[in-house]
């Protein structure tokens, strides 16, 4: 069965046929993926004023890059268990599924608001906060990742799963920036009252939502939870294709990704010379990661065709080590900018090609919990930020960020040189 997908019937050849701008947005002529991918928009647009939010906090608290990376991974930590969440999707509707999982996010974002607003955060809410919206997001990931395919006929799959991704890097241009202009001139708590409400538009969105393309196949509901998750890591590492790209996808959130993010508030201040108690700077710099994330996923959207995805992954991994590197040495806010472009445009292809690739070739009853084991590479994020803040208390910034890309690096030529099947593989 793993191996079934990726024959050539079941994958539509479109050699020969020139990408076109009008063919990059062909999957929002399906009413339901329409619905999927407004969603998105607006619960990335939560995201993102959460995340430029929470580090201007922790830092703005404690004036420790480690602490950053602590508040901003524990978010992450939830979704190693995404698998189970997984199961969730697989056993379930998944449309109440999510309508659920965004009601919750919208009452906990309320919650914390009301405590920014009344000036009684402490460093212990950052971290409770942080790790209960990383449990509701680990809920939200694998379950909005299979209902992508539930949308669209599979002859657009590769399309919408590029344009679901678009529509996450689209806030993310405007939500950090918008994020950083809320706290320097009405303070933070008004961006958890935003973020409320992107969740309650989510939830608008999804209740006119049909799955039109499921299977009708469900995980069975006659057995326990855990034996749906036993089912879910069997077939994982069965398939060794899937299994190589969980594997590989750890590299960029390990060495790149966690860097990136965790450390652009101190970035920001140390090597920028943003004030503490501001958020443009930062704002801009996620600004400029968003716009290059955009322009990834555009560039997958209409080359979407493009068949040799082994070396597409490797290659993109190489080109957003080299881009951290450099940018790691720039102390200006329009070069840094510009090198974020180059490297989250980078990661974006690799990330949307892994998830093309796995929505490929999965069927769809198993399709929740393959994305969940998928999704807790993320859950590493936190081991990788920790790291890197410790790096950067004791070295600097710079430091953190070119070694710990030097490292993914490293990664990337050993898989490349130990695995020439991966490199071959084509979908």
């Amino acid at each position: 069965m793993s191996d079934q997908p990726r024959t050539a019937s079941a994958v539509h050849d479109h050699r020969g046929q020139r990408p076109q701008w009008r063919g990059a947005f062909s999957a929002l002529r399906h009413r339901n993926f329409r619905l999927l991918w407004a969603s998105t928009l607006f619960v990335s647009g939560g995201n993102w004023v959460q995340q430029v939010t929470l580090g201007w906090l922790a830092f703005h608290l404690s004036g420790s890059a480690l602490q950053v990376s602590v508040v901003l991974g524990l978010r992450a930590i939830p979704l190693l268990l995404a698998p189970v969440a997984g199961v969730l999707a697989d056993r379930f509707d998944r449309r109440k599924v999510l309508l659920i999982d965004q009601a919750f996010l919208a009452l906990l974002a309320l919650g914390f608001a009301a405590v920014v607003l009344a000036d009684l955060v402490q460093m212990w809410h950052l971290y409770l906060f942080s790790f209960l919206t990383g449990a509701g997001w680990s809920i939200n990931n694998p379950t909005r990742q299979t209902l992508v395919s539930n949308a669209v006929p599979r002859s657009s799959l590769m399309n919408a799963v590029a344009l679901n991704s678009m529509a996450f890097n689209t806030t993310r241009i405007f939500g950090p920036a918008a994020g950083g202009f809320l706290i320097t001139f009405f303070g933070p708590g008004v961006n958890f009252l935003l973020q409320a409400f992107f969740y309650v538009g989510v939830m608008a969105l999804i209740i006119p939502f049909r799955a039109e393309y499921a299977s009708g196949e469900r995980a069975s509901r006659d057995v326990s939870i855990l034996h749906n998750l036993r089912e879910g890591f069997a077939h994982v590492t069965r398939d060794r294709t899937t299994l190589t790209i969980i594997l590989v996808a750890l590299v960029p959130t390990l060495t790149m990704m966690s860097t990136t993010m965790t450390l652009m508030p101190v970035f920001a201040v140390e090597v920028l010379g943003q004030a503490r108690d501001e958020g443009n700077e930062l704002g801009l710099l996620l600004t400029g990661a968003g716009v290059g994330g955009f322009l990834g996923t555009l560039l997958m959207a209409m080359f979407s065709q493009v068949r040799a995805k082994g070396r597409l992954i490797l290659a993109a991994l190489a080109v957003g080590g080299v881009g951290i590197i450099v940018f790691s040495q720039l102390d200006t806010l329009a070069a840094a900018m510009g090198a974020l472009v180059v490297v989250q445009a980078a990661l974006m292809v690799n990330m949307t090609t892994n998830n093309t690739v796995l929505q490929m070739i999965t069927p769809d009853w198993m399709r929740g919990r393959v994305m969940g084991v998928y999704m807790m590479d993320i859950g590493m994020m936190p081991l990788g930020g920790v790291i890197a803040g410790l790096v950067a208390d004791s070295f600097g910034v710079q430091t953190a960020l070119w070694a710990s890309a030097s490292v993914g690096l490293a990664a990337v030529a050993v898989i490349a040189a130990l695995n020439p099947a991966f490199r071959q593989l084509r979908v």
